[in-house]
């Protein structure tokens, strides 16, 4: 009898911090949900941005102006996505094994040779200046975002790696963009291959 009383409370003191972490673990996880109602202050814009978001939790965007517009898309982005924007960016740049360490290595080098982050910064300098001020905008609003947010209010991924995000640069919108078109561009190699034949045997 008394043996099944101290099993009793063994198996109650296992439930008990079974919760307790389980709880620990939910309120972590909550800390780097967005923001969703209430007002948030940042520098920047030029007027107020209101975001509302319908039931699937997609964000609607109203400005005054298309610079404010974009800044809050970019605050918005950051806030739902941040991990992955970070991630994205890392790949256009060829910066993964910075977190992931070698298992990234060759992907890495591959992408600097093939030269996207080149690409994207020379694509950013021949951009239209009309364009360049939207661009910026919505960097601003992911710095907004970045600037403000550390440690664990930040997604999980940057805990488990160590990591933290570096402010965004106008190149790094562009480097994705660059990866997007390599990445759709699947048929190059037959593409080169066509060529190569045309040059040797005529159309």
């Amino acid at each position: 009898m008394r043996l099944l009383r101290v099993f009793r409370w063994i198996l109650i003191m296992l439930v008990v911090l079974a919760l307790l972490a389980g709880s620990g673990g939910y309120m972590w996880f909550r800390g780097a949900l967005p923001q969703i109602a209430g007002t948030i202050t940042v520098d920047g814009i030029s007027g107020p941005i209101e975001v509302l978001r319908d039931t699937d939790a997609v964000p609607h965007i109203r400005a005054n102006s298309q610079a404010d517009a974009l800044f809050g898309l970019g605050y918005v982005h950051a806030q739902d996505r941040l991990w992955q924007m970070e991630f994205q960016r890392r790949i256009g740049h060829g910066r993964l094994s910075e977190i992931l360490g070698d298992a990234t290595l060759q992907t890495d080098k591959f992408l600097r040779t093939l030269g996207v982050a080149r690409a994207a910064r020379s694509a950013w300098a021949s951009t239209d200046p009309a364009i360049q001020e939207l661009v910026n905008a919505y960097v601003a609003g992911i710095n907004a975002f970045v600037s403000t947010h550390h440690g664990r209010t930040l997604p999980i991924e940057f805990t488990f790696l160590d990591a933290a995000p570096e402010p965004w640069q106008p190149e790094d919108v562009l480097v994705w963009a660059k990866m997007m078109a390599w990445d759709l561009g699947g048929n190059w190699s037959s593409e080169l291959l066509r060529e190569q034949l045309i040059t040797k045997l005529g159309a």
